[in-house]
């Protein structure tokens, strides 16, 4: 990444592309992915885990709605 020095001697980048860090739709449905993996597991799991399940449960439906709102 370039850095050009100004007059008083401060230091800044010159170029920065913020969607680099973007997550985009496909990321989106990667993470939805695994989160329904992990949904199975606990599911499966010999452990009291009914707070998390409902808890995972909520959050793939409202990740699922903001996945449905993104472009491609």
């Amino acid at each position: 990444m370039p850095i050009k020095i100004d007059k008083q001697r401060h230091y800044k980048t010159v170029s920065y592309d913020r969607s680099k860090s973007t997550l985009t739709k496909a990321g989106y449905v990667y993470m939805r992915d695994l989160l329904e993996t992990v949904l199975e597991q606990l599911k499966n799991s010999e452990l009291d885990n009914d707070r998390e399940i409902d808890q995972l449960k909520q959050f793939l439906i409202k990740l699922d709605h903001h996945i449905d709102r993104l472009r491609a």
